[in-house]
């Protein structure tokens, strides 16, 4: 099976429910932390490093750090509840980059490099009464009484807050799942952007291994005793491939920095660190994995309440099953039409990288000349071969954080290993519709598109803080839109393409509640992705045990389908005077909140745009 594809966002924090559900999640469970494409291929996310909880259970130093959110006109607060609000939130920003300094590096605040959470008692202790703390303070404002930008800080804050609260208390993220503390041994932010030299970064890495080797054995000690058994199996697979990764790529990639007492220094600390993760999945395969259970099932109730809190609205579960398996149904339908007269051709492994550059040459002049988004900036990805310490992952998009000083973006993606054999090799190529979906996806207007928007929010918290939904669910909408413009209409391969991707999300869509709310086996999950989505059996199986862990993976899928209907909802107020660009405009303009936050906002800002 080919490793899943991802992307690292924006610097932005992705959705909540991304950071701590998707650990490892879309991809092969290996390390650096993805947030995905998705098309059978993150965190990321969203798609990230850590969860939620660890970084919620902390959301303003970033804001401190980098200057106080503006209100909505950008002025001083014009009332003593925004002054008063403004307080709160830039000392809860503080706390939680001090609970959690991977966000910190996530979001391109570098001054948190080479430190590592505290995962003892304690710190778990701090966890969650910050998060509690945090969520009776913030139920102290009223949105009425605050800017627009400010009541939006507001929501998405509170929203962060509560996700965060419940992957804490209800899920028991520092006790049920191992992924939790995967921060611990994730380096490769010090490794993926060059926002320092290589020397730097590299002190910054020695010192957080040797931070980190401090708080690994917290990691078995916080386990509880049993645990569920596709969570410990996938934690396995992780922990092992943080060792691989530590003792291959990125002891290759600091071979020659520094003098002899660092590489003395880093040799060591790099091997104990490596050799940490091996014992941790070792201990989990010995002690944890013949005691596996089904724990993982959240149930109808807490399922329900998960929904609520990634999504920031309330859904009923008939209506939530109902739309998910309308949108699986008229995808199947299509898709099964289309391959009767399609076949998917690949390109040679020598082709790949120049095919990508020119889909994503093409994609972006087709926006600008479809007028289908504003291009917030000049600056554009690089399209490159995955360098060694990331060839783990087939194809995924590195983009800096908001407030990183290092600009440059790379859409990478991996060739075959020569030394497999033929047929392997050329199975691992994208066909030339997935190629397409996935470049969409990824940067032209997909992710990198929205990355250029998140960096012009109008808030810090905007620019920090984000939706699973928005994040994965405009990248994924960027498909079918595309598509319905027009863009590779001149080969039925690219529609075929962007059916496969969707059929996939719309499978996680359906599986998730199955798994979660309705009863269903991994076996029943396993058969649906074969029999509604087509995929391999190696493929079904990694799917389905990955909603055993990432019960938010319909993000994707929500995510397009709350985009499409607001468009549609826009149309129809508007009549005449909608625009698409305004729309796109709008939707991108307030960072990446849970949609329903900004549904009204949105219809309002385009109503006014639009004039009479």
């Amino acid at each position: 099976m080919r490793p899943q594809p991802r992307s690292r966002r924006v610097g932005a924090l992705v959705a909540a429910a991304a950071l701590g559900l998707v650990v490892g999640g879309c991809e092969e469970p290996r390390p650096p932390k993805p947030r995905d494409h998705g098309a059978g291929h993150t965190t990321e996310s969203a798609s990230g490093s850590g969860s939620a909880a660890a970084r919620t259970a902390s959301a303003a130093s970033a804001a401190s750090a980098s200057g106080a959110t503006s209100s909505a006109s950008g002025s001083a607060p014009a009332s003593d509840a925004a002054a008063r609000f403004a307080a709160v939130r830039d000392r809860l920003v503080g706390e939680w980059l001090e609970l959690a300094p991977q966000w910190g590096r996530e979001v391109g605040l570098h001054e948190h490099d080479g430190r590592v959470a505290d995962y003892g008692s304690a710190g778990i202790a701090r966890m969650r009464s910050q998060a509690k703390a945090a969520d009776e303070a913030l139920a102290a404002f009223r949105p009425e009484e605050l800017g627009p930008d400010d009541a939006l800080d507001l929501a998405i804050l509170r929203a962060q807050v509560r996700l965060s609260r419940f992957q804490l208390e209800e899920l028991g993220f520092p006790t049920r799942r191992p992924q939790f503390y995967e921060p611990i041994f994730d380096v490769s932010s010090y490794l993926n952007y060059d926002y320092a030299s290589l020397e730097v970064r590299a002190r910054a890495l020695l010192a957080h291994e040797q931070a980190a080797l401090v708080q690994a054995p917290n990691v078995l000690a916080n386990l509880a005793a049993a645990l569920s058994k596709p969570g410990v199996a996938t934690a396995i697979k992780v922990f092992r491939g943080y060792a691989e990764y530590l003792r291959g790529d990125v002891k290759k990639a600091l071979r020659n920095v520094g003098d002899d007492a660092f590489q003395k220094d880093f040799a060591a600390a790099n091997e104990a660190l490596a050799q940490a993760a091996e014992d941790i999945a070792a201990r989990l395969k010995k002690d944890w994995l013949p005691k596996g259970d089904d724990s993982h099932v959240l149930g109808r109730e807490r399922f329900l309440a998960f929904v609520a809190a990634q999504e920031g609205a309330p859904v009923e579960l008939a209506d939530f099953e109902r739309r998910a398996e309308e949108d699986l149904q008229r995808n199947k339908a299509a898709y099964e039409e289309l391959r009767k007269t399609v076949k998917p051709t690949r390109p040679k492994a020598s082709e790949l990288l120049d095919e990508a550059r020119a889909l994503m040459v093409r994609s972006r002049q087709f926006v600008v000349d479809k007028g289908l988004v504003s291009l917030p900036s000049e600056d554009k990805a690089a399209v490159r071969e995955s360098p060694p310490f990331m060839r783990w992952n087939s194809a995924f998009l590195n983009m800096p954080g908001p407030f990183d000083s290092a600009k440059q973006s790379y859409y990478y993606i991996s060739l075959p290993d020569p030394s497999w054999p033929a047929k392997e090799q050329e199975e691992y190529i994208f066909p030339r519709g997935v190629l397409l979906s996935t470049s969409v996806h990824e940067v032209w207007p997909g992710h990198f598109l929205q990355g250029l928007f998140v960096r012009q929010a109008p808030t810090k918290i905007q620019k920090m803080l984000g939706s699973y939904s928005f994040v994965e669910g405009w990248a994924h909408y960027a498909e079918q839109l595309m598509i319905e413009q027009g863009f590779g209409a001149e080969d039925p391969e690219s529609r075929l393409g962007q059916l496969s991707d969707a059929l996939l999300r719309n499978c996680r869509f359906v599986v998730s509640i199955g798994l979660h709310a309705k009863g269903m086996s991994l076996a029943a999950a396993e058969k649906r992705f074969m029999d509604d989505c087509f995929q391999d059996k190696a493929s079904a199986r990694e799917q389905a045990v990955r909603g055993t862990f990432d019960p938010g993976y319909f993000a994707y899928t929500v995510g397009k389908l709350a985009i499409l209907e607001l468009r549609a909802e826009a149309q129809e107020r508007l009549g005449a005077r909608f625009d698409l660009r305004r729309f796109h405009d709008a939707l991108l303009s307030h960072g990446q909140p849970p949609l329903a936050l900004i549904r009204e906002r949105v219809l309002h800002e385009i109503d006014a745009a639009a004039g009479p």
